[in-house]
């Protein structure tokens, strides 16, 4: 009997010490496409909010095709299986897997299980031409498609000297971010992704529950 009793009390115990060590908000995986700005960009957020890394990774992939991306996102996860997110962030462009890549992505949402025993949302983060629409939303309104380059030099006459890889890109943008996500909403309902030549980002996705992840005050 006090035998049992030991063991019961030790297993409370250990249960107890469980539940304490368990994440209090997601832990979140994000690979992107781009080496830099994307990166940066998602890693600011991180920052703000003081989360630690061990709770929001971002990398680079280790290719620039988007079935790369979600390949290199899923190969990451599976190393340790330490989340209950995972992104793969691209861009349309003219890239050859960009199906395939949605394709995979979908395949692979609640089908995978991290160290919890949970399923894991995999998801394809796509924007139909570039992320850089994505930020051009905080400005104006977008209704037709335009190639990257256009979309890259208006976002440039809104943020000066916008160049791949600036640092201080989500502060700049921050303020106009309400508009932004409400612009991406509209052409997410507006647009099929799949289609690949209308307008459309889904980088809102993201940012959304990103800045719903904060640490206890």
């Amino acid at each position: 009997m006090a035998k049992n009793k030991h063991r019961r009390e030790r297993l409370a115990r250990e249960l107890k010490r469980k539940k304490e060590s368990q994440s209090p908000f997601p832990r979140v995986l994000i690979v992107c496409e781009g080496e830099k700005t994307e990166p940066l960009y998602f890693d600011d957020i991180r920052k703000q909010n003081r989360v630690p890394t061990a709770h929001i990774r971002v990398l680079p992939a280790n290719g620039t095709q988007p079935r790369q991306v979600v390949d290199f996102a899923e190969a990451t996860f599976r190393e340790s299986k330490e989340y209950e997110w995972v992104f793969a962030v691209f861009d349309r462009d003219a890239h050859t897997t960009y199906l395939d890549a949605l394709n995979r992505a979908a395949a692979l949402d609640e089908k995978l299980k991290n160290n919890d025993g949970q399923k894991v949302r995999v998801i394809a983060v796509p924007s139909v031409p570039c992320f850089e629409l994505w930020l051009l939303l905080h400005f104006i309104e977008i209704h037709a498609f335009s190639h990257r380059h256009e979309i890259i030099q208006r976002v440039a006459t809104h943020i000066a000297g916008y160049e791949k890889g600036l640092e201080g890109v989500y502060a700049a943008t921050e303020p106009m971010l309400a508009l932004a996500m409400e612009r991406a909403r509209r052409l997410k309902h507006r647009f099929d992704p799949r289609q690949g030549d209308d307008p459309v980002t889904l980088v809102h996705e993201v940012v959304e529950l990103l800045r719903s992840i904060r640490p206890s005050r």
